[in-house]
C-alpha cells in the first residue's frame, strides 16, 4: 500500500511569537529569500518613475502635463485593481507576477520611444496598469507561505531587499540620468524582465481557487462588513498621498533650491539605506503591539515628515524631513502588509491586496496635484500633508476601526 507523505506541522503560533529576530530569520522558507533576491533587482532598477518629473520638466512639458502622465499611469494602475486580485486568486501569485513583470518592462520601452504627450499619456496608463498588477499577488504569496505569527518579520525581510535595492539604485539612477535619460528606461526594463524569470523559474504557485470563488461580488460584501478593513482602507488612501510626494513635489523642490539631480538622488537613497539597516529590527519592537495603533503612529510620523519640506532652506532639513518621514514608512509598513493577511481569508488575499493597492493607485493619482499646489503655494502643500497624518491615524485609533470576530 502507498504510504501518504507526512509534512511536518509548524509549531504552535504562541511558540513562534515568543522567537528571537534570528529565529525568524533562519525559519523563513525559500520562497521569502526569492522574493528578497527579486525584489533587489528589479527595485535597483526602478529608475523611471522617481525621474519622471525631471525628465518632462527637462523635455519641457508643463506641471499640469507632467501632473497629467503621472495621473495617467495611477488610473492606470485603479483600473487594473480588478484584473490583478482575481488574477492572483485564479490562476496562481507566481503567474500572475511574472506577466504583470514582464509587461511591466515592456512598458518601460515604450515609454523611452514615447515622442508626444498622448504618448507618455498612454505609456504611463500601461506603466501603472502592470506595476499595480504585481503587488496582490506578491503580498498574497508571501502569506500563503509564512505562518501569521512570523508575517510582520517577513515583510521587513521582503522590504530591506526593496530599500536595499532603492538605495543603492538612486544612487546609480541620479548618475545615469546626468549622462543619458535612456540608461534609466532600459535599465527599468532589464530588471523587471530579470525578476520575472527568478519569479517564474523558483516561486511556488501559492493558493488558488476557482473561477465562481474568485468572483469579488462576495469578496467586497466581506470587506465591507470587515470594518476593521474599512478603517485601514480610508486611512491607507490618506496616507499614500505622502509618499507620492517625495518623487513629484519633493524632488522639484531639492530642484528649486539649486541644486543638482544626484542631490535628490542621494536623499532618497538615504531612505532605502535607513530601511535596509534599521527596519527590521524596529519590526521586531512593533510586532507584539497593538497593529492599528502602530500603523496610525506610523503614517502620522509620514505626514508630519513629509509636512517639514516646507522649512527647508536647503538640502539638509530635507533630508531632516526625510529621516522622520523614514521613520514613519519603518513602523507602518511591515506591519500593514502582515495586517492585511490576518485580515483576509485565505482565498480572497489577492482582492483584499488588489483593494489594498487600489488606495495606492487612487493616492498615486490625486498626488499630482501636489506639485500643482506647489507652484501655486508650496505652503499649504506642506500644510496639508501634515493634516493627511493626522487624518490617517484618526481612521485607525477609533472605535470604528476594532476588529469583529
Amino acid at each position: 500500500m502507498k504510504k501518504t507523505p507526512v509534512h511536518p506541522q509548524p509549531p504552535p503560533e504562541n511558540d513562534i511569537a515568543s522567537e528571537s529576530l534570528l529565529q525568524q530569520i533562519r525559519a523563513m522558507p525559500r520562497p521569502v529569500w526569492v522574493l528578497f533576491a527579486g525584489v533587489f533587482i528589479n527595485r535597483f532598477g526602478t529608475f523611471v518613475v522617481p525621474f519622471l518629473t525631471l525628465y518632462l520638466t527637462d523635455e519641457g512639458y508643463t506641471a499640469w502635463e507632467i501632473s497629467a502622465v503621472i495621473a495617467s499611469m495611477a488610473v492606470g494602475g485603479i483600473l487594473s485593481t480588478g484584473v490583478s486580485g482575481r488574477l492572483s486568486d485564479l490562476i496562481g501569485r507566481k503567474n500572475t507576477m511574472s506577466i504583470a513583470l514582464i509587461t511591466g518592462g515592456i512598458s518601460m520601452l515604450l515609454m523611452w520611444q514615447a515622442e508626444s504627450f498622448s504618448g507618455y499619456l498612454i505609456t504611463a496608463f500601461l506603466a501603472g496598469a502592470t506595476h499595480q498588477m504585481y503587488h496582490p499577488a506578491a503580498s498574497s504569496l508571501m502569506a500563503d507561505v509564512v505562518p501569521s505569527a512570523r508575517r510582520v518579520t517577513a515583510y521587513a525581510i521582503v522590504r530591506w531587499g526593496i530599500n536595499l535595492g532603492w538605495a543603492c539604485g538612486m544612487a546609480a539612477g541620479g548618475f545615469l540620468a546626468e549622462k543619458n535619460y535612456a540608461y534609466l528606461f532600459i535599465g527599468d526594463a532589464a530588471t523587471s524582465i530579470s525578476y520575472a524569470l527568478i519569479a517564474m523559474f523558483l516561486l511556488p504557485q501559492g493558493v488558488r481557487t476557482t473561477v465562481k470563488k474568485s468572483r469579488w461580488a462576495p469578496a467586497i460584501r466581506h470587506m465591507i462588513r470587515n470594518r476593521a478593513f474599512v478603517a485601514f482602507f480610508f486611512a491607507n488612501l490618506l496616507a499614500v498621498s505622502t509618499f507620492f510626494q517625495w518623487s513629484i513635489s519633493v524632488a522639484r523642490l531639492v530642484t528649486d533650491l539649486g541644486y543638482e539631480k544626484w542631490v535628490y538622488a542621494l536623499i532618497m537613497s538615504a531612505n532605502g539605506l535607513l530601511i535596509a539597516i534599521f527596519e527590521i529590527p524596529i519590526s521586531q519592537l512593533c510586532r507584539h503591539l497593538n497593529p492599528r495603533r502602530v500603523i496610525a503612529f506610523g503614517y502620522l510620523f509620514c505626514g508630519i515628515g513629509a509636512s517639514m519640506c516646507g522649512l527647508a532652506s536647503g538640502w539638509l532639513i530635507v533630508f531632516f524631513a526625510m529621516v522622520v518621514f523614514t521613520l514613519g514608512e519603518m513602523v507602518s509598513m511591515p506591519v500593514s502588509g502582515a495586517y492585511i493577511a490576518d485580515l483576509a481569508p485565505e482565498k480572497m488575499r489577492g482582492r483584499y491586496n488588489a483593494m489594498t493597492g487600489f488606495t495606492w493607485g487612487v493616492g498615486h493619482g490625486i498626488a499630482p496635484l501636489g506639485l500643482v499646489l506647489y507652484e501655486k503655494n508650496d505652503t499649504l502643500l506642506w500644510l496639508a500633508m501634515l493634516l493627511v497624518g493626522f487624518g490617517s491615524a484618526a481612521c485607525l485609533i477609533g472605535p470604528w476601526s476594532q476588529r469583529i470576530r
